[in-house]
């Protein structure tokens, strides 16, 4: 009968080592591979896997809830709001015609920043939609197109939004719409936001909201799938409620919490000449977005 063979202590120190390494190589290969730790959990998102985080808010709507009709969505489980979302590239509205087509809610947008220059400019048709909007009876936000690349910008932005929108009678949310514009090859206009990364956009819509609040303000975050997974860090962001841009999906399948969603920019409403964004807000559960805005109060 063949004696087992013994391993010396050596060998079997050196097979825990030769172990610990392919581990640590593993850990590497995954995050070389996929840009996260292999202990996270990951989604596939565009061609790429992204790390999520279950302890943040949630997405608590699901396919089911959703239909379409005629081109707009609707929410099958609760009550609902439809809206629009405009600019002066809507030209003239006529806002009666909007509020008996079905319309509950406008967000209007209030000014914008330079994606080149980085010039500040007011929306021609902010006061007159605002107004037009709401002496009709639909709720109204507004939102700022920005492009800063520092907390300071975000802040100079937050105050001339602010003189721009002072008086008007709002009952949604002031959002802050950051996206990162894409120019040609061959352009000769380079956009000012290509090299700024995830964590100083996050912070610029961090002070933008503070300067926002500091005025009496609700404040919303806009975003789309590219940003949202890729950009902001939401860790950073959760006290705010997300209004969420997706046209090819059924439903707005972000991973996480989603209380606007902005389902065509191919919309169709009468009184507005043109296509035009259209919004869907559960409101079952109630919604922070309906709570008010004390300081248009």
């Amino acid at each position: 009968m063949k004696k087992r063979k013994k391993f010396k202590k050596k060998q079997i120190v050196g097979l825990i080592g030769l172990l610990c390494v392919l581990v640590v190589l593993g850990v590497a290969a995954s995050y070389v591979l996929y840009g996260h730790w292999p202990w996270k959990k990951t989604i596939f998102v565009s061609g790429n896997y992204v790390a999520v985080n279950d302890r943040l808010r949630l997405n608590r709507f699901t396919e089911s809830d959703y239909s379409e009709e005629n081109g707009r969505a609707q929410y099958l489980g609760g009550t609902y709001r439809t809206g629009v979302d405009v600019s002066v590239f809507q030209e003239s509205i006529d806002w009666a015609q909007v509020a008996g087509d079905g319309i509950d809610f406008a967000m209007v947008r209030a000014g914008s920043r330079s994606y080149t220059t980085g010039a500040l400019r007011a929306d021609k048709n902010l006061k007159q939609n605002v107004k037009g909007a709401a002496q009709n009876g639909l709720d109204v936000g507004v939102y700022f197109f920005s492009q800063a690349i520092t907390e300071a910008e975000a802040v100079e932005e937050a105050r001339f939004l602010l003189e721009q929108i002072d008086g008007l009678p709002l009952t949604l949310p002031v959002v802050f719409d950051w996206e990162q514009v894409q120019t040609d090859a061959d352009s000769e206009l380079v956009s000012r936001t290509l090299n700024v990364d995830g964590s100083t956009v996050t912070s610029c819509a961090l002070a933008f909201f503070h300067t926002m609040e500091e005025a009496g303000y609700s404040c919303m975050l806009y975003c789309n799938g590219e940003t949202g997974y890729f950009t902001y860090d939401l860790s950073r962001l959760q006290d705010y409620p997300v209004w969420y841009a997706s046209y090819s999906t059924s439903w707005p399948n972000f991973y996480y919490g989603v209380d606007l969603w902005q389902y065509t920019d191919s919309g169709t409403v009468k009184g507005i000449s043109g296509a035009v964004d259209l919004n869907l807000l559960p409101v079952d559960k109630g919604s922070v977005l309906l709570s008010g805005n004390t300081a248009a109060s």
